[in-house]
């Protein structure tokens, strides 16, 4: 099928690379309006009791502020100085009516002011009941109040001398994150694709073929933002998919990219070195060959891996939260576009470079001339054995297959164990820089204005009947509240109809164990007399349901993950063996990479290199680790695989096809995960706290993943296994035929030494030696 696709692209290239200029082109002009039709939100469980007492305590109090306005004077200045206040009140008074429902001041609300009096709080409720409205009347509300101070000396005075402001809550934090990730995504872009460029150069010599990988990452990454800009329109998706998106996108498409060129420019040099005839027709019949082969080789890799890729992210679909929801949408988006990038985009391309893709050499790269082979005498030994670097190590690892095999998954345990006492917390506004004003202003009012901080647990009481619980019943059950361990006073916070909302501020980091344990104990009290609700939501609450809902889903996920993968490999290579072993050693390759990020963010480790703070891990990082990696470790998994395979169907032992589809592939899945690990270390150091987790954890999983795994532990595992690797029904091999990740009738390949063409006698004996 590939092959015949491989025509009809060849034969109208101009018109796909016009469709595809078109396409990219209204793609990039619709995701330049794409931030502003993301949803901020999505980490709440639907219908869950947080969520639920959210909109009920909502409803009953008018004035629940969307955001702070925090006020504060030098030392010896107090916030309850006429002068101070006046000067607040006309910044208030030019709030616009539009965007703006209300706004209380600490001279109205003794709550808002600071102990001290240096600092109160002017608490604003928006017009706009939903965030993503909010968020878009919000830099009017803000330049409104700061639109009315004056710089003097590097402070900003207000009409009061040293009146400084600063802003806090949801919206506000929101607007930040939005503002972090678009300078996150630009900084990623900045940065990736020069280095990229300079890699690629390293990898093949040519500046032509080094390009074409980035032509495809950026075609995909324009391509997903598009498909994410259409997701929009029908549902709500997170801001934070943008950063995901991007990653993949472009980390995938120039993998794909990277593994359809080399075989193209392998078979390009191949059928020039076997047919030795000259001229236009002759060229383009050998071009027209080896587009072919590498859609029929390693398209079909990029074929099926972008399926399980795609497949593992859909594992995101049954968890309830709309961010997981929608960066597993996103990254599916990212994925498909990638693979159909390399499908669609590269053979045109390819087509119309032909020969000239090894055109403008740079001298610090390191490819091959055209014409010079794998098969060059020059790089084997006098037994046929390939002496390059990682033929040397298949070759070392068939001697003690079961020690490395002990060896290295015992590695992978040990380093992975420290996530068994992983801690987890909600997204806040802890994850902005340290030095971001909405952090700043967060943790301020969490010190100084304990009763104005959104942080706080929220217990609403519904009456029966259609009445508001009596203030007795009230009373008893606030006074039992707060005598919890943890819970250090419970005050009412407003009624509105048969609901009452009282306020418990927790004597801890809303994110900590010991306030998870004392909103826990919180909700296991009796509700009070002529009360047929008791909801009790806020930040720790929204955690503890959050983390109920992940660990219910999980099997979910892991069977859905597991069996679509399974699926995949074992109708793409006709064993019932090789799925198996491919899903267990994915899954060890992740646990070095959970480890480490437990032991670098939450104990502390590098953090100060890392430019953070040590703390608990966001919750839903791990799972979205877990889905990305996963599809990423077998990416890998495939590549390899396919030209193992590809080696024992054509005669080779088992042991000797582990060491040729090593040799072959071992540089390159090695370079691929340095492109891949360059588009992640960017995002590495974006300033977002849990983007920076996200990245960290992949650069070290494909690290792990692309040299231990992959050139230790998977060769050992198929050396142990042999022959019954590869065993699977008859039915079974029939169907696999289909969609074989090889070729099944092709041209001798002129990579490969003639001596390996059949399982000869003297083969078998080294293969013996091998294993010895």
């Amino acid at each position: 099928m590939l092959a015949q696709w491989a025509s009809f692209v060849a034969r109208r290239r101009w018109w796909v690379l016009a469709v595809a200029a078109v396409l990219a082109i209204l793609a990039g002009t619709a995701s330049t309006t794409l931030t502003d039709r993301m949803d901020q939100g999505g980490y709440d469980v639907p219908g869950s009791e947080s969520s639920r007492a959210a909109t009920a305590a909502g409803r009953a109090l008018d004035n629940q502020a969307d955001a702070l306005a925090v006020y504060t004077v030098p030392a010896g200045r107090s916030v309850q100085d006429p002068a101070v206040q006046n000067a607040v009140r006309q910044a208030v008074g030019r709030l616009p009516d539009a965007q703006v429902a209300g706004a209380t001041g600490w001279w109205q609300q003794p709550a808002l002011v600071s102990a001290d009096n240096r600092t109160g709080a002017v608490a604003i409720q928006l017009r706009a009941e939903d965030q993503n409205g909010q968020l878009a009347a919000w830099p009017d509300v803000e330049d409104a109040l700061l639109g009315t101070g004056d710089t003097v000396g590097g402070r900003t005075t207000y009409g009061v001398d040293g009146l400084t402001l600063r802003f806090s809550g949801w919206t506000p934090m929101g607007d930040a994150v939005n503002a972090q990730t678009e300078a996150d995504l630009a900084r990623a872009e900045l940065i990736s694709f020069p280095v990229l460029l300079i890699v690629l150069v390293l990898v093949f010599g040519w500046l032509i073929a080094a390009g074409l990988p980035l032509v495809v990452g950026a075609v995909g990454i324009t391509g997903a933002l598009g498909v994410l800009w259409v997701l929009t329109t029908f549902t709500d998706v997170s801001v934070f998919a943008m950063n995901v998106v991007t990653l993949l996108g472009l980390g995938l498409a120039v993998d794909y990219g990277l593994f359809v060129v080399s075989r193209f420019r392998e078979e390009l040099r191949a059928g020039d070195a076997g047919d030795g005839a000259t001229g236009s027709r002759a060229d383009a019949a050998s071009v027209q060959r080896a587009v072919t082969v590498a859609l029929s080789t390693a398209g079909r890799t990029v074929l099926v891996s972008g399926l399980t890729v795609a497949a593992a992210l859909s594992g995101l679909l049954v968890f309830p939260q709309g961010m997981l929801r929608s960066i597993g949408f996103g990254g599916i988006a990212a994925v498909v576009v990638a693979a159909l990038s390399a499908l669609t985009v590269l053979p045109a391309l390819l087509s119309v470079l032909g020969h000239r893709i090894d055109r403008l050499r740079v001298p610090i790269g390191r490819g091959r001339r055209p014409g010079v082979t794998a098969a060059d005498p020059g790089r084997h030994d006098r037994r046929g054995h390939d002496r390059r670097g990682w033929a040397r190590v298949g070759r070392v690892v068939m001697r003690r297959p079961a020690l490395v095999t002990v060896v290295v998954v015992a590695g992978l345990l040990v380093v992975g164990s420290p996530f068994l006492r992983a801690e987890f917390s909600e997204v806040d506004a802890s994850v902005l820089p340290k030095d971001n004003a909405v952090r700043m202003a967060t943790e301020h009012v969490r010190a100084t204005l304990p009763g104005a901080s959104t942080e706080a647990a929220q217990v609403v009481l519904v009456g029966s009947d259609g009445r508001a619980p009596e203030q007795r019943a009230v009373q008893a059950y606030a006074e039992q509240a707060s005598r919890i361990d943890g819970i250090t006073g419970v005050a009412p916070a407003g009624s509105s109809g048969d609901t009452v909302v009282l306020t418990a501020q927790v004597d801890d980091d809303p994110q900590s164990q010991a306030a998870q344990d004392a909103v826990t104990h919180l909700r296991d009290i009796a509700a009070p007399a002529g009360t047929r609700e008791v909801l009790v939501g806020g930040p720790t609450a929204a955690l503890i349901d959050s983390l109920d809902a992940i660990g219910d889903r999980m099997p979910w996920m892991l069977t859905v993950l597991a069996g679509a993968v399974l699926l995949l490999l074992t109708v793409a290579f006709g064993s019932l063996v090789v799925p198996v072993k491919a899903v267990v050693l994915s899954a060890l390759s992740l646990t070095a990479s959970f480890g480490a990020i437990v032991w670098v963010f939450q104990d502390g480790y590098l953090v100060g290199l890392l430019g953070t703070e040590a703390g608990p891990l966001e919750a839903s990082i791990p799972v979205l680790m877990l889905a990305v990696l996963f599809g990423l470790s077998t990416d890998y998994e495939l590549f390899l695989l396919s030209r193992i395979a590809e080696a024992y169907r054509s005669g080779r032992t088992p042991r000797d096809a582990v060491v040729d589809g090593l040799a072959r592939t071992g540089g390159l899945i090695t370079a691929a995960a340095l492109l891949l690990g360059i588009v992640v270390g960017a995002f590495a150091l974006s300033g977002l706290k849990f983007m920076k987790l996200l990245g960290v954890g992949m650069l070290i999983a494909i690290a792990v993943d692309a040299t231990i795994v992959r050139g230790l532990l998977v060769p050992a595992v198929l050396a142990l296994l042999g022959t019954v690797a590869w065993w699977a029904p008859r039915p079974l091999r029939r169907l696999a035929g289909v969609v074989r990740l090889e070729p099944t009738e092709r041209e001798p390949d002129a990579d490969v030494p003639l001596a390996a063409a059949a399982p000869t006698a003297a083969s078998r004996s080294d293969d013996r030696e091998i294993g010895s």
